[in-house]
């Protein structure tokens, strides 16, 4: 029977490539929808989409890797993570304002395939951020995390979340 640690590394093997995939993936099914004419909001609202999914990526690889070998080092991986979390969050939130402004404006978008679509990435982009930078908002996919939120015991601190924060405590008594 495979061990704890045998299953986790199984998960995110493909876990990670996953992500990554996404990264080039979901521009170009979304832009498909939009009969391959985004807009330039649409266009916006794929930036923090993949931004995120690419941290993402970069993350579970990081995480999978640290279950390969003992003397891997994700330090420099949650550094560039760590300085990416407030251009994620600025871009998302410029990128949503736009779309919820196209929403007053729809001659902004390239009709209402275009304007689903640009919605889609932006919602999807906060929802991305929530989940790698505070809160697990994925359940679906791991029963003992699905059976944890179905049974109320609230959505979880992020995996990231708690190693950023281990990261950002560790360099901070190193530098004092």
């Amino acid at each position: 029977m495979p061990t704890h640690a045998a299953k986790l590394k199984q998960r995110l093997s493909g876990y990670w490539k996953l992500e990554a995939g996404n990264v080039v993936l979901m521009p170009v099914f979304l832009s498909m929808l939009t009969g391959w004419a985004p807009s330039w909001v649409s266009w916006l609202s794929f930036a923090p989409m993949t931004f995120l999914l690419a941290i993402g990526a970069l993350y579970w690889r990081s995480k999978f890797k640290q279950l390969e070998s003992r003397t891997y080092d994700p330090e420099p991986v949650l550094s560039v993570l760590s300085l990416c979390q407030v251009p994620a969050l600025a871009l998302t939130l410029l990128a949503t304002g736009v779309v919820m402004y196209g929403w007053r404006e729809p001659e902004l978008f390239n009709g209402w395939a275009d304007q689903g679509v640009a919605t889609f990435a932006a919602i999807l982009s906060v929802l991305e951020y929530i989940n790698y930078y505070h809160r697990q908002l994925q359940h679906f996919d791991h029963g003992p995390d699905f059976k944890r939120l179905v049974a109320g015991k609230g959505l979880r601190r992020s995996q990231l979340a708690k190693d950023l924060d281990t990261y950002r405590r560790t360099r901070r008594d190193e530098d004092s």
